[in-house]
């Protein structure tokens, strides 16, 4: 089957089982994997996709199919898995088992894991070529690359450890390839477990867990989009959640043609690269994570126009005074804007430089990618030399007593 049998075998599958595409739009294929897009114009406020709670993707609901394909035996060791272990491995079983016999009752979500982009369209940086990763040299997010496959592999290795204890040609066949694609495809259609719960909230107590939303998901981004995700209760009777969904609405109206976007959040570009495998260029929402080392150190997210530096000026102030407690003088806050501003330089001197076009080694989509990240933590960084600047030359540093 093509991609574009695929998405339609997701629609059809979708409002099979209770969910709901609105009849004015289509999924295409699209190099992130899919685009939704209006057949027709469409009004404010429209209802584009609903998603039943009983298709989600969720903790429980994997460790419990996993638990019947793993055997009994294995159910203890399962429940220490992370949401991303289950979730990733129960993705995973799709490909290795097949839609046959044996699978019946236990993998639910076929048309579902048959719309999801090839690892060849994933762009996350745990995807980037060696050439590629190189780029990044010099910036935080290569070394949040480097943390989270170090994380991932290990979270590979004790499920396979698990799957091979129970059947060594699915073990074979559970690659670092196939967990990876799965955790990539979590990482970036996840939507916060709050959304399915009794009280609707993006913020209740706790932490909230990844799931999975087919359907709901197939929208990309735009920031600032106006959206709303809406619960709906269609059922009645003794369940409270029976015949109950999730519903995507958009405020705003459609041409057209034109492509319907749903809204993730506030989100840098570091975050968007890392998790997502897309870049927004001049994204207002970049930040760049500073550490100062020592007892008056941590670790600070800074914005653009130098939005949240004030605590690390306080923290570099407090370094440079001779006397814990004292009143800072003139002297010191000179030190703190030529300590800040030293430390500022080094970090520019050290970010990677990207041309694009990029060389023949480099794909052009991720280059871009690179260059929009880079870009965005430059000019923070800019932002805070100038910060400095005002700090000292404009009044904001007192005066030397007389």
């Amino acid at each position: 089957m093509s991609a574009e049998d695929h998405l339609h075998e997701l629609k059809v599958w979708l409002e099979r089982n209770g969910g709901y595409f609105h009849p004015h739009v289509r999924l295409r294929k699209a190099p992130s994997g899919c685009s939704v897009v209006a057949s027709e114009s469409l009004p404010p406020d429209s209802k584009i996709v609903s998603c039943p709670f009983t298709l989600a993707i969720t903790k429980e609901s994997t460790l419990s199919a996993l638990s019947v394909l793993l055997g009994s035996p294995s159910t203890t060791r399962l429940t220490s898995w992370s949401e991303r272990q289950l979730i990733s491995t129960y993705l995973s079983f799709h490909w290795i088992i097949g839609d046959g016999e044996s699978s019946k009752g236990v993998l639910a979500h076929f048309p579902y894991v048959k719309s999801l982009p090839a690892r060849d369209q994933l762009r996350t940086p745990l995807h980037f070529t060696e050439a590629e990763l190189e780029l990044l040299k010099g910036s935080n997010l290569y070394g949040a690359t480097l943390d989270r496959r170090r994380e991932w592999e290990a979270e590979f290795e004790e499920c396979r450890g698990v799957i091979s204890a129970v059947d060594r040609e699915w073990a074979d066949q559970f690659t670092w390839e196939l967990y990876l694609t799965a955790a990539t495809h979590l990482s970036s259609r996840a939507f916060p477990s709050t959304l399915i719960s009794q009280n609707l909230s993006l913020t209740s107590p706790g932490v909230p867990e990844p799931i999975l939303l087919p359907g709901v998901d197939s929208l990309n981004h735009a920031r600032a989009e106006p959206v709303s995700w809406v619960q709906s209760y269609l059922g009645s009777g003794p369940v409270p959640d029976a015949g109950s969904c999730l519903s995507l609405i958009l405020h705003n109206p459609i041409a057209a043609g034109a492509e319907l976007f749903n809204n993730y959040g506030p989100k840098p570009n570091s975050e968007l690269i890392l998790g997502y495998g897309f870049s927004l260029p001049n994204n207002p929402d970049d930040t760049i994570v500073l550490k100062i080392g020592g007892p008056q150190g941590g670790k600070w997210e800074v914005g653009r126009g130098a939005r949240g530096v004030d605590p690390i000026w306080d923290s570099v102030l407090a370094m440079v005074q001779p006397e814990e407690g004292a009143e800072p003088t003139y002297d010191d806050h000179l030190d703190t804007a030529d300590a800040l501003a030293e430390m500022v330089q080094q970090l520019m001197d050290k970010l990677p430089r990207v041309s694009v076009p990029a060389p023949d080694d480099i794909r052009e989509d991720v280059a871009l990618m690179i260059q929009h990240y880079v870009e965005g933590q430059r000019e923070i960084l800019e932002s805070l030399v100038e910060y400095t600047e005002t700090k000292e030359w404009h009044g904001e540093v007192p005066a030397p007593e007389t």
